[in-house]
Parts: C-alpha cells; structure tokens; sequence
C-alpha cells in the first residue's frame, strides 16, 4: 500500500530517537533523584513492543487498553501500538470494575496493559473478558507475587479464580524485552518497517467519554483527525512556547489532556518529568518548568499561596515566581473554567494563562485565546481548521477535519450528534462577541423547568458564581417546582481565613459552614447575583454541604465535569426540605 504524505507524529518520534538517541526526553523519580531516559531508550523499548505485538497478531485495528497510572511505560506503550497501526483505548484508574469491562468488552479489546496495582479490578471481571488475549503487566517481576496476589483476592471475595485461568493471559513487560524474536532478527529496518505502512485514515484511538449519564460512548479519532488538530494548536499557540521547553506533566494520559500534552512533548521536543497530583506542585519551584498545563484547581492553589504570603502586590507576585519556579513562560488552563480574578492575577505577574474549548469528539480542542488576540471572559476564537456557528437557542455547531465521525458500534448515537448537514452538535450554548470571541453559556440538555414552566439553564447561573473565592460548587435544583434552589460547597482554606479575620470561634468545619455568620455572608453573594436574574432564575434557598464535589467522590466525571444527576440522587432529601411550605399547599 503507498503510503500517504501525511508526517505522524509516530514517524517523528521516530526520527528524533535514531538522531537523537542521549537527548532526554522524560524525566522519572527514583531514590536518588530525577533520572533521564532518553528518546531512544524509549524508542528501543516501543521497537520490543511492538515485535512482540506483531509476534501475537496485533495488527491494524487491533485494539490495546491500556489500564494504568501515569509512568514511562504509557510512551513505551503508545510508539508501539501506533507503530504496528492498532488502536490504543485509554482507561481511568478511577473507574469501577464495571465501568472498566463495560470499555474492554465494547471496544473489543484483545490486550490490556496493566500495572499489579490494578490487578483486584481486574481479578473481579476477569471471566467476563472474553475477547482479552493477553494481559500484559509493567511492574510483574515473578509468578510468587501473582500467585499471592490471587490468593489474597479469592480469601478476601470468595470468588473462584485460580492461577491457571490468570497465568494463561498474563505476560510480564519483563519477558517481552527477553524474548528474541523471530521478526526481530530477520528485519533489519526495525520500527520502521511498521511506521512504513502507517495511513493517515488509521484509527488511533477510542476515547470512551466519561458521561454524565448512562453507559460512555467511545469516540473514533483517526490520525488524521488528531494531526489536523495538532497543526491547528502549533499554528495558533506555537509563538508561546519558549526555546527552553521543560514541562510537569501530571495530567493522567487516560484523558485527552494528559495524552494530548504527551504527544505535544514528542511532536515539540519537550523535556517532560513525570510525576504526580500530589507532587506536583513541590516539584515546581525545584523543577522550573517553562510550560505548564493544568485544570483549574492548580492555578487557583498558586494564586491562593500567593495571596497568603504578603499584602503587598509586588511580593505575592515574587513568591509566584518562587512557587513555579522562576522560568514559567507557557500557561494552558483547560477542563473548566478558570476564575478571572486568577487570570489576572497571573497576567500582571507577567504570566498569561491561555484558555480554549473543546470536546473529545474535536481531537480535542476548537477555540482558543491567543497570545495577542485574547479575552479574560471568552474560551477564545475557533481554531483555523474549525467551522463555528450557534444556532437556535445559542447550540454551538462545528465542522472540521478534526471533528470525528463517529461513535464506536453505535450508529444511533452517531447519528444524534450531527444534524442533516453534518454540522456536528456539541451541546453547549454560547455567545459570540462583536469580536468574535466565543462565551461559554452552559448545556443545552442541562435544563430546569420549573412548576410554571420556565426553561432555566442552570449553568448559565452557576457560571456566574466561578470567580467567587469562596464559592468552590454551586449546583441549582428545582426542576417542577416553584423556584430555584442550590446545593453549595465552599473553598476550605478561603472560608476559615475569612472565619479567622472576622474572629468567627467555631468547633470544626462543619460547624463553621452552619454557623449563621457564615450563611449570611454566602447570602449575600447570592443576593449580588439574584439581582442580574429574572425572578424565576433566582436562587430562593441553599444547603451548604459540609464536603467536596470530586471525581473521588463520584461527582465529577474524572474530565470534571458535574454529574448533575448524581448530585441531585445524593442529596435529594436534604435539597427537597427547603420547600417544605410547598408541600404543604
């Protein structure tokens, strides 16, 4: 087959491993400090891989999950898989053992690269895998520990597992180096021989949404879709990132995100150190990234330690730079939206932190703020290769080679997303600006409608909460009642400051959020709101909830979108007694 002119970024990695095979390219924690491994230790490792992958039959369109933490294995791992042009399909950590079969099982997974760590999840579903053929595990040394692995699970469930069934699968990253292959030695070219045969119309990847709703949809991305979308961001973003490119990379590379800035690092020449939600923001100031990309919650942890440490402006803009390290020169937010009151709050220090909008079906990413074209209260303009309109109700419409075509072995699905021109629907509701910049006004499914029959997107309102510092979520409830009501957590460390300076004497945080101070001066947050909304959109009532909405609490989906639903089940009975008068009538 004549391979099509498109450069992947497989084939660039590629290139930078045979030409520049000493140049770190991740740096990894070990005891003794950071550690490089190199573009082509990482490329010696794929080109095993992926011996031992054409050695067992996979091939194109053969899909590969991988089911894992963040590690050096995942660029071992995607070289290889894209090399002998299968498809790679992302798994959260987070997810339960039936979310993670329900994802195996339909995207038809023959392969599942894991780590021990995940075995347990595993273990509970192993039965119900029925198309896995091989199950490959980074950090399995020897049969001893599997075997007591197993044995602690059985002891712990009582569920009928024995070794047999788990070592007929299982193969040990380890034993995949050691094996000497026959394709190995008969083909002198190596990776390349695989790379050769690569098409632009290949699929890479099946990314399964985390939906609020309901079972995930995998969504299909070609290469094509991807590169198109990658030269749309180099094009837009590239005279931000500096000369010097060291990033953090925390992200988990099961979301577009963490991946996107993976293959960003391969396709750009990044030095990325590898390391963790926990770490990394200590590993800054030692580190001295020149890039970063975050969600929000990481800003707003800099912005907040920054505060803290002075009154003074110019001194919490020097501690700043000590917190980040002092080289910080490229700042992506993404996820969510970031609080203005931030954005600013960095762009005096010198230091703009660019924000866009995109959805996984997009590749991701369609609209995006620019270094001289930008706007504090917009997600930015579409991408070169995008096609944007809004239509009725203010439904944001996109076309573009970046937009996929479908949803994984569901053509209803697919087939609701886009309307009869192909416009593909997004869901979400905008504005655009006489400047052209696109505003994000919340979900178009999102919709209250009250007892009189008003439409409310509830987004809508709670977005105007988002540059609030004591704010973290505000959920609105009153879909067939009379009026609205809310569901509020608070920012912890803002809220016992404000406690503190108003000499607020409280027992613990659960006592404090109650305490009537407390209530009156989130009332009068809400009241500054109430008054920009119609009187139907106002929020009535409020439960202050004394906890967090988190991915680890399963109110967010782990791209952090709101689970409104799980929301609303969770705290049904405590939202419905605040319309106990109306019950009454």
């Amino acid at each position: 087959m004549k391979k099509d002119s498109l450069i992947t970024e497989t084939e660039i990695f590629y290139e930078m491993g045979i030409n520049n095979p000493s140049k770190p390219r991740l740096m990894i924690k070990s005891e003794s400090g950071w550690q490089p491994v190199t573009w082509g230790e990482i490329l010696d490792c794929a080109t095993k891989i992926s011996f031992y992958f054409s050695n067992i039959d996979v091939g194109l369109n053969t899909k590969v999950a991988i089911f894992a933490k963040n590690q050096v294995e995942w660029a071992y791992f995607d070289v290889a898989i894209h090399a002998v042009r299968g498809v790679f399909v992302p798994v959260y950590t987070s997810n339960t053992p039936d979310q993670v079969k329900y994802i195996v099982n339909h995207s038809d997974a023959e392969v599942i690269v894991t780590e021990l760590e995940r075995l347990p999840v595993l273990f509970k579903i192993w039965k119900e895998l029925s198309l896995v053929r091989r199950v490959i595990i980074v950090d399995f040394e020897n049969e001893d520990n599997l075997l007591k692995m197993l044995e602690k699970f059985v002891i712990n469930t009582g569920m009928a597992l024995t070794f047999a069934e788990i070592k007929n699968k299982v193969v040990s990253l380890k034993e995949i180096y050691q094996q000497d292959t026959t394709l190995k030695k008969d083909n002198s070219q190596g990776l390349k021989s695989f790379i050769d045969e690569i098409q632009p119309s290949d699929i890479s990847t099946i990314l399964y949404t985390s939906g609020t709703t309901g079972e995930p949809k995998g969504v299909v991305l070609t290469r094509y879709h991807l590169h198109t979308n990658s030269e749309d961001w180099i094009n837009v973003l590239g005279n931000l990132i500096p000369e010097t490119r060291v990033d953090l990379l925390w992200l988990p590379m099961s979301h577009i995100f963490g991946w996107g800035e993976l293959g960003l690092g391969n396709t750009l020449n990044f030095t990325t150190y590898l390391t963790t939600p926990i770490e990394v923001l200590n590993d800054m100031p030692s580190v001295k990234p020149t890039i970063f990309m975050s969600v929000p919650t990481y800003w707003e942890k800099l912005y907040l330690s920054a505060k803290a440490f002075s009154n003074q402006k110019a001194q919490q803009i020097s501690q700043l730079h000590a917190l980040t390290g002092g080289r910080l020169k490229f700042c992506l937010s993404g996820g969510a939206g970031l609080k203005g009151e931030i954005k600013r709050f960095f762009y005096e220090a010198g230091l703009l932190i660019i924000e866009g909008y995109g959805l996984t079906e997009c590749s991701p990413t369609l609209t995006m703020n620019r270094k001289n074209s930008f706007d504090f209260h917009s997600v930015g303009k579409p991408f070169p290769k995008v096609q944007l309109k809004l239509v009725g109700d203010g439904e944001i419409l996109v076309k573009g080679r970046s937009i996929f075509k479908e949803y994984y072995k569901n053509p209803q699905a697919t087939a609701e997303a886009f309307d009869n021109d192909g416009w593909f629907k997004t869901g979400d509701l905008g504005e655009l600006t006489d400047r052209g910049f696109l505003k994000i006004k919340g979900r178009k499914k999102e919709i209250i409608v009250t007892l009189g029959g008003k439409n409310i997107s509830p987004q809508l309102i709670e977005t105007q909460f988002k540059n609030d510092p004591y704010i973290e979520h505000i959920v609105l409830y009153g879909n067939e009642r009379k009026y609205l009501t809310a569901l509020i957590t608070l920012n912890k460390e803002n809220v016992i400051h404000y406690a503190t300076q108003m000499q607020i004497a409280y027992k613990d945080y659960s006592a404090l959020v109650q305490n009537p101070r407390i209530r009156v001066h989130i009332q009068k947050i809400i009241d500054k709101v109430n008054k920009n909304l119609a009187s139907f959109e106002t929020i009535k009532k409020f439960l202050i909830h004394d906890g967090h909405l988190t991915v680890e609490t399963g109110f967010l989906t782990p791209s952090l979108k709101l689970k409104r639903n799980f929301v609303y089940e969770a705290f049904k009975d405590q939202l419905d007694t605040l319309y106990k008068e109306e019950q009454s009538f």
